[in-house]
């Protein structure tokens, strides 16, 4: 049976765009931005790289490139026969960071009902925890780490927009502090579990290699492969939040603004690969 592509002419204007590489591209980022987690990881992609531009446009201009700064001013425009405004660096910075923290914000509004999701982990972690148990130590305290981080993240988002009265900024700034260290802890836990899932994988890897051949065999190797896969992208994503995390989390932060942007670019690439992977 045909496809809907084939069913097109080859005249139509529409043939060369639905059959050509950017339709490729354009079908699965239809699919990605729906869901939550897709804008997440898309916002968080392109927030964090825009964060991580703003402070390289900060370091350019710091630089103070005498030798454009002609080029910034009304009359050497005018000179040059440029009518329309030229927009400086320190423009583009305010716009790069405006647009940055429009990302963030959507995010954490987008975490007002991430309890729900702890709810869906709580009842996986009743109804089948992991057999092992450290593992099932690790859920269990990811579990309370993250419920407790939405609580404060919620709370403090709330009382910043004012829908919560009575909050004052150093209550905020408090419960903000006390959310990313509840988020750290969540973030070390991933530790454990990356170590623990390791240890049992290559336990699991020495079982199946001591098999003969067979497809049994190639089905369990192939479910190996898939889990050192996720293995690897959690462990990228977990290597990159728990310095920014640590830096949030402190009273006097470590970490510059492109490090920060630098660290959370990583995450969301992971982030969006895995996303993007997950529409084909």
């Amino acid at each position: 049976m045909a496809s809907s592509k084939d069913s097109l002419s080859p005249s139509d204007p529409l043939h060369s765009l639905f059959t050509s590489k950017t339709d490729t591209r354009i079908t699965p980022l239809s699919k990605l931005l729906p869901t939550t987690g897709g804008v997440d990881s898309t916002l968080t992609l392109v927030g964090y790289g825009l964060f991580f531009v703003s402070s390289q446009l900060q370091n350019l201009q710091s630089l103070e490139l005498k030798g454009f700064s002609h080029l910034l001013t009304s009359d050497a425009a005018l000179k040059a026969g440029i009518t329309t405004p030229i927009p400086t660096l320190a423009d583009l910075i305010v716009s790069t960071k405006t647009l940055a923290g429009m990302c963030s914000d959507f995010r954490t509004f987008t975490r007002l009902w991430g309890l729900l999701g702890v709810y869906a982990l709580t009842k996986k972690q009743y109804l089948d925890p992991p057999k092992d148990a450290v593992l099932k130590a690790v859920s269990l305290a990811q579990v309370l780490s993250l419920g407790s981080y939405y609580v404060y993240e919620n709370a403090y988002y709330l009382g910043s927009k004012g829908v919560l009265r009575g909050w004052t900024p150093e209550k905020i700034t408090r419960w903000a502090k006390t959310s990313l260290k509840l988020f750290l802890i969540y973030e070390l836990m991933d530790v454990v579990k990356l170590w623990r899932s390791r240890v049992l994988r290559e336990e699991k890897k020495a079982r199946v290699t001591a098999e003969g051949e067979g497809n049994e065999k190639e089905k369990r190797m192939e479910e190996i492969r898939k889990e050192e896969e996720a293995w690897v992208r959690l462990a990228l994503v977990t290597a990159a939040y728990i310095p920014v995390s640590v830096h949030w989390s402190s009273e006097k932060g470590k970490l510059s603004d492109g490090w920060v942007g630098a660290f959370l670019t990583v995450v969301g690439i992971v982030k969006v690969r895995a996303a993007w992977a997950a529409t084909a």
